[in-house]
């Protein structure tokens, strides 16, 4: 398992040891021994143009994904879990000032978040969607609970 961690934004302190970690214990419960991932970690300005050009919306969010295993994507909406599939999963970008901004909304640390973001950007490229259908929002929300839980 390889995780690669690019670091573009300067405000904000990242453990980049801690993340990738996290994110190792992740894919494995998720039963991706095997993958490859990449997380970029930037500010609002780099993820809103990213948000825009992919998306079409115009603001920042706080995570993005996109999945590069078709059997794993949204389109496979999930088939692929738990396969031991090999190669590059995907990517997942963060901003860190809104995992800071949401820190402190919900009243806990930003490491809190981070792993959060974290969790729901991997389960994106696994193919879950909340914004599919209400039943897939808690499909995911069970899931997201099921790892935050254990790591």
């Amino acid at each position: 398992m390889n995780i690669e961690l690019r670091n573009l934004q300067k405000k904000h302190k990242v453990d980049e040891r801690m993340i990738k970690g996290k994110a190792r214990t992740i894919l494995t419960l998720c039963g991706l021994d095997n993958t490859e991932l990449s997380i970029l970690i930037v500010n609002n300005k780099r993820i809103r143009r990213l948000n825009k050009r992919y998306r079409g919306i115009d603001r920042p969010t706080d995570v993005l994904a996109f999945p590069l295993t078709l059997s794993l994507s949204p389109l496979g909406r999930g088939k692929g879990e738990g396969k031991k599939e090999e190669g590059l999963l995907g990517d997942i970008v963060i901003s860190m000032e809104k995992a800071h901004r949401q820190a402190e909304e919900q009243g806990h640390s930003p490491n809190t978040e981070l792993l959060f973001l974290l969790t729901h950007g991997i389960l994106h490229l696994i193919g879950y969607d909340h914004e599919i259908s209400s039943l897939e929002e808690k499909r995911m929300k069970r899931k997201e609970n099921f790892i935050i839980s254990r790591i």
